[in-house]
């Protein structure tokens, strides 16, 4: 939401420098979001090590204890 607000206020505000700053802050929060989801994918594949605190919010049995 936060992207999204900012992407749009860039495009009100005249100033040329603040512009420039809130649409490049806005565009690494939507960035930032798709990230999140393709990092859950790359630990349920076994590709990186999940966080032990969040095993809870993963569908893989990798990272487990045997």
């Amino acid at each position: 939401m936060v992207g999204v607000i900012t992407i749009a206020g860039s495009l009100l505000v005249e100033n040329v420098m603040l512009s420039a700053l809130l649409g490049v802050f806005g565009a690494s929060s939507l960035w930032s979001i798709g990230e999140l989801f393709s990092q859950k994918k790359r630990v349920e594949k076994g590709w990186f090590p999940m966080n032990p605190k969040r095993e809870h919010e993963y569908r893989t049995e990798y990272g487990k204890k045997s």
